[in-house]
């Protein structure tokens, strides 16, 4: 408890006495950051990604994730394989979603468009906040079939906005690679922190595939953080994220210009500046196609 203390997760009031300080209250369970669930060993995810953080020494020295390291096989397999893995991650992902979807739903205008399609989306709770929000558009989720399967059969609660139509009727499922040619006849496509899971080639590759799917006047919308913002206290999470995303995937964080050049060389272009959320150093880019 004292060490506790030294860290600033507790502060004493008395000899043998101790209370929260502010920064360990987010640990709570039930706290909206869901930080508890990376301290729950019980959880098969935060247990996994513990046991592959050892190996951060290597992913440094190759260049390539520590997951396939320790587990025998790349992360994406190993949640193909493992049902726990795969429904605690999406656990894990739809805290993101819950947090980041209504932001996400309010942040751009989407008057004019008709069909988004959440690309990598998981359960989809992001893009079941949008709809929920605009009544007027509908939405495809593309992920892996896994995955696709579980959005169908267990998904997430969403608080819907008062006054929207059912988001369940507007929502069609479309289970694929995103590295595959992606279904044409979308507004908007949205990847929504699913570059930082890839390297730089895997990432163009991806964006290539939007721009061969996106209309003439559609739009790629890019919901990352974003290294280098100009809050300090948004530094420190990035930088635990960018080591997370090379240990466990060999992604990476990037700065606005490296999201922008990732975007050139698959051939889209950036329509107006990125919007910043106000939390957790996210942007919200909106690309298209380079004329």
């Amino acid at each position: 408890m004292r060490h506790l203390a030294n860290l600033g997760l507790l502060r004493t009031t008395s000899a043998d006495r101790y209370r929260l300080s502010p920064t360990s209250a987010v640990l709570k369970s039930g706290h909206p950051s869901g930080l508890a669930r990376g301290l729950d060993q019980s959880d098969a995810w935060a247990a996994a990604g513990d046991r592959a953080v050892p190996e951060i020494l290597s992913a440094v020295r190759t260049g390539s994730p520590a997951w396939a390291k320790v587990f025998g096989e790349p992360f994406w397999q190993s949640l193909s394989n493992d049902a726990r893995l795969a429904a605690d991650f999406d656990a894990a992902m739809s805290v993101h979603a819950a947090e980041v979807g209504p932001w996400v739903a309010g942040a751009r205008d989407w008057r004019a468009d008709t069909r988004v399609a959440d690309i990598g989306g998981g359960t989809g709770g992001t893009l079941r906040s949008i709809l929920a929000r605009h009544p007027h558009l509908s939405g495809t989720l593309i992920d892996l079939p896994e995955t696709v399967a579980r959005a169908r059969d267990n998904p997430p609660v969403q608080e819907e906005t008062t006054g929207t139509a059912d988001t369940a009727t507007r929502l069609t499922f479309c289970p694929q690679s995103f590295f595959e040619p992606l279904p044409s006849g979308h507004d908007v496509l949205l990847l929504a922190h699913i570059l930082h899971d890839w390297a730089d080639d895997d990432c163009v590759r991806l964006l290539r595939r939007c721009a061969e799917a996106l209309p003439g006047t559609g739009t790629v919308v890019v919901v990352e953080r974003v290294v280098g913002v100009d809050s300090g206290e948004e530094q420190l999470p990035v930088s635990q994220r960018d080591l997370a995303m090379m240990v466990v995937l060999g992604g990476r964080e990037r700065t606005e210009h490296e999201f922008c050049l990732l975007a050139a060389d698959a051939g889209l272009g950036l329509l107006r500046p990125p919007l910043p959320a106000p939390h957790q150093g996210l942007h919200l880019f909106e690309f298209g196609k380079r004329q």
